[in-house]
């Protein structure tokens, strides 16, 4: 994959105003996460501004950066809550990865830590979010997870504590 250098200053500037941003937001009531403790994923998506509104409507997430098109780029937008960025492109050439996550080369699924995992759980089930595995439980080997896909097939796992 070829990455022009136009690209490469736009990618360099909205990260700059998405960071800056990042310090002044906190942990927002329509969020389902609560209080993340951190977190940034990107994803290539086949439909920009549905992805976006699933983040919005489903996650709580907000819009702080939306760039238009870009050569084959179509666009990408930027989401936040509390300290959690999710960044979306849309790319004429992109293709839909085959088959299972896990089974594709490269980044089979992004991870969320949250503060309050039974809060998020909740959260994310009155949104009408399905479950793909978990809720499972914290143990003192294993921190409390589920796992769920977005709009677009993206598997995204939200972890807790671990038991005391």
């Amino acid at each position: 994959m070829r990455i022009s250098s136009r690209w490469c200053v736009a990618i360099a500037l909205a990260t700059s105003a998405v960071s800056a941003r990042a310090q002044a937001i906190r942990p927002d009531s329509a969020s389902v996460f609560g209080d993340v403790t951190g977190g940034f994923f990107a994803l290539s998506v086949p439909d920009l501004a549905a992805s976006a509104k699933w983040y919005e409507e489903k996650l709580g997430m907000h819009r702080v950066m939306t760039v238009g098109r870009m050569g084959e780029i179509a666009g990408v937008i930027a989401l936040e809550t509390g300290n959690l960025i999710v960044e979306m492109i849309q790319r004429d050439d992109a293709s839909a990865a085959s088959g299972t996550p896990e089974l594709t080369h490269g980044i089979a699924k992004a991870g969320i830590i949250v503060a309050d995992f039974d809060r998020t759980v909740a959260a994310l089930r009155a949104r009408g979010i399905t479950f793909m595995n978990g809720p499972f439980p914290a143990r003192p080997n294993a921190r409390a997870n589920v796992m769920f896909k977005d709009n677009a097939g993206n598997v995204i796992q939200v972890f807790g504590g671990y038991a005391k």
